[in-house]
Formats: structure tokens, C-alpha cells, sequence
């Protein structure tokens, strides 16, 4: 891919300080990319294409504007490569130090590869991934109806159409919507987009949905059972969890330089704030059979992992019938599961907050440990099993009783 790239000034003849353009030529057609740059013509060194020792920090320009130029031949090169054209909107998506003036026009899917790289660069991996995903799901959609999406299209009517599109249940569409308006207003706060009928978008939650968790007993099944060694590693990352509220990429970090008199202190991978969890004695145990013997803590996939969480349940007889509730749209969907099928990783996580709070613990102590900015995020997890609601609701024959 043959390609020549100047710099130049908007005017070099003007008076008034003038915009720096790159400007690249290919196969008879040229186009522009501003710099964000603008000197008065008289700093300009025409021949040299830089900025002249007339102006002051004039070395500071001129590295900004050659790392500008490496960055846009990098991406050349890497079109070229991938047998991908070589156009104006190709290369600026991929520019983190454009503005809304060169994008002006682009269509909203090629800016959502811009938003994930600029917005996603400091999101945890995950975050980006589910960037990525959406992405993917309104590309399909997009095909399927045969009309390149503008911002305008983003309406009540689309928000029906994509949902029908992707047919899934309401915590997942809903994950998916929340992506697509954290997008449309990156691209509304950037100038990119002037419509905002989307901000009407009901985001559906959670309520309909089951959050299964392991009751203390059945954690103590596990903690009691012997497997084989490799099961018996999964097996104590799990309690770790149990037993700390830690989320497993967190666990995967933990040494003894986070333990400190009694405490884990560490930044959460997830929200990069300071969580400082008490060690009770039960994970204190698991931790002692790793650190006592200077042995890091074991390292498994998370798919991986999740696999084999459900062969330690099945092993160890945890049976019980758990249904599984999820709604679409207005439907309800009711699963009948046994409890080792639904052991994941966050189900540790689920298991330590709603033991808490049934073993009497407060909430708002709960909430600083997990690491939750307000109640509101805590509230999906607290779920109370039959049995415990049994007992909490014989208080109210007490008191008729009394």
C-alpha cells in the first residue's frame, strides 16, 4: 500500500494562527487529518515540515507531531496488512488523540471500536470484552437490516427491534443496552452525537432472576470433602472466596505482602478502590496451607475452573434442587437446577455476602467489605433461603405470643 504523508498548515499564507494537517495521498486520492495543533505561519517551516526555532517550545511540537506520524504509519502499515482500505475514517478510529471534527460524519459502529479503545483503556479486561460483544451483536443487527445505523436511529423503535433481535432474557439485553447508552453518551460528552432519545431506555434488572448461593453448610461439605489434588486446589480457591467475599481475580493476586494484622488489604481489580477484609479463622486455615510452606496460591482459567467447581459439587452431593428464575420481557422462565450445577466462581462471592447477613452481621459492614459504593449494588445478592425464612418468620408468632 503506497501511501505519501506531508504536514502542512491549514493557510501559509494567513496572519492568524493556522491548523497543522497531516496530510496522506494513496492511489490518486488525498485526504487530511488534523493535528489539534495551530501556529501562526511565520513558526512553520515549510520545507522541513516542522515547527521553527522561531517559536518557543518549538522542540515539544515537533516530537508531539512526529509520535503523531508514527502512530498514523503504524496504522497504515497495519491496514495494508490485513488487506484492509486505506481511508480517512480506517485510521482515525483507531487515533486516540482525534476530535469530534474529523468524526463528524462517521457512522456510530465504526466509532464504537474508538469508544472501546479511548473509553475501555483504562477498564478491566472484562469490561472491554463486554464492550466488544455488544459491538458484535449491533453489527449482526445492522446486517440484518441492510441500513447503515446513524445516531437518529437510536430510538424507542430500535431499543423494541434490537431487543426482539437478540431474543435474549432481561439481565442480559439489559447488560447489552446498558453498553449501548454508556456508548451514546461517550459519543454525546465527545460531540459526536446530537440525538438523545436514547437516554429514555429503561435498562430492565435483575428481579426476576435467582442469585443462587451455597448455604454454610454445604460450604462446610466442601471444606470437610477430600478430593484428588487437583480438585483439592479449586477447591480451597473457592472457600477462599467463601470466606473473604474476594472476586476470583482477586484471589488469583492475593500473596502475604495484601496481610497485614489480621486484614486483607488490597485494590480490587474490578473498581481499583481499597478493600480491607477481616481474616476469619476458617480462611486463615486455607491461606496457612499455601504460605506456611512458601507456596503461591494455585493458578486455574476461569472456564477452566468453572469446570471443575461443578465436578467438586457433584462429588461432594450437593443436591439440592435449586429453580432458576429468568424473565423476558414480561415472561417468566423457571429452571430447576441441583446446586452443583450452579457453583461458578462469583458464586462464592454470593455465598459470603448472603451467610453474612443471615449469621447477623450488618449490612453496611458487609457492603464496606465487599467493597460496594452503596447498598443498592449489595441488594442483589442478599437472597434468604426457605429454611432461614421459616425461622425469621416464627418471630412474628413469638410476638403474638407475647
Amino acid at each position: 500500500m503506497a501511501a505519501k504523508m506531508n504536514l502542512n498548515l491549514d493557510r501559509s499564507t494567513a496572519n492568524k494562527p493556522q491548523t497543522i494537517y497531516h496530510s496522506i495521498h494513496s492511489k490518486g486520492k488525498r485526504f487530511r487529518i488534523s493535528t489539534g495543533q495551530s501556529i501562526e505561519p511565520k513558526h512553520w517551516d515549510k520545507a522541513k515540515q516542522q515547527v521553527s526555532r522561531t517559536k518557543s517550545n518549538f522542540d515539544s511540537y515537533n516530537k508531539l507531531l512526529n509520535k503523531q506520524q508514527n502512530d498514523i504509519e503504524r496504522i497504515i502499515i497495519n491496514l495494508d496488512l490485513s488487506e484492509k482500505p486505506l481511508t480517512k475514517e480506517n485510521i482515525v478510529i483507531q487515533l486516540s488523540w482525534t476530535n469530534s471534527i474529523e468524526v463528524k460524519d462517521f457512522k456510530p459502529l465504526s466509532l464504537f471500536t474508538k469508544f472501546i479503545e479511548v473509553y475501555g483503556s483504562d477498564k478491566a479486561e472484562r469490561t472491554k470484552k463486554g464492550y466488544s460483544t455488544t459491538l458484535s451483536h449491533l453489527t449482526r443487527y445492522e446486517l440484518s437490516t441492510s441500513c447503515q445505523l446513524t445516531f437518529k436511529d437510536f430510538n424507542e423503535d430500535f431499543y423494541k427491534q434490537f431487543r426482539d433481535f437478540l431474543g435474549m432474557f432481561d439481565n442480559s439485553f439489559g447488560f447489552h443496552v446498558k453498553n449501548v447508552k454508556t456508548f451514546l453518551n461517550w459519543a454525546s460528552d465527545k460531540g459526536y452525537n446530537e440525538y438523545f432519545l436514547f437516554r429514555k431506555w429503561k435498562i430492565p434488572n435483575e428481579d426476576g432472576k435467582s442469585h443462587f448461593f451455597l448455604r454454610s453448610a454445604e460450604i462446610q461439605i466442601l471444606a470437610n470433602t477430600d478430593f484428588d489434588t487437583r480438585l483439592n486446589k479449586v477447591r480451597d480457591l473457592f472457600l477462599i472466596g467463601c470466606y473473604s467475599g474476594l472476586r476470583y481475580s482477586d484471589i488469583l493476586t492475593l500473596k502475604p505482602v495484601h496481610v497485614e494484622n489480621g486484614l486483607i488489604t488490597k485494590i480490587a481489580k474490578k473498581t481499583n478502590d481499597f478493600v480491607k477484609i477481616p481474616i476469619i479463622p476458617e480462611l486463615q486455615d486455607v491461606l496457612n496451607k499455601y504460605w506456611s510452606n512458601e507456596k503461591p496460591l494455585p493458578q486455574i482459567t476461569n472456564q477452566k475452573g468453572n469446570d471443575y467447581l461443578k465436578e467438586i459439587g457433584k462429588k461432594a452431593g450437593l443436591i439440592r434442587n435449586f429453580n432458576y428464575i429468568q424473565k423476558k420481557n414480561k415472561t417468566s422462565t423457571e429452571t430447576t437446577f441441583k446446586a452443583w450445577e450452579m457453583i461458578t466462581w462469583h458464586v462464592s462471592r454470593h455465598s459470603f455476602i448472603t451467610n453474612s447477613i443471615q449469621f447477623g452481621v450488618p449490612q453496611d459492614v458487609v457492603r464496606r467489605v465487599v467493597g460496594h459504593s452503596s447498598f443498592k449494588t449489595l441488594e442483589k445478592y442478599i437472597q434468604n433461603d426457605d429454611d432461614f425464612n421459616k425461622i425469621e418468620m416464627m418471630k412474628i408468632s413469638k410476638g403474638y405470643k407475647k
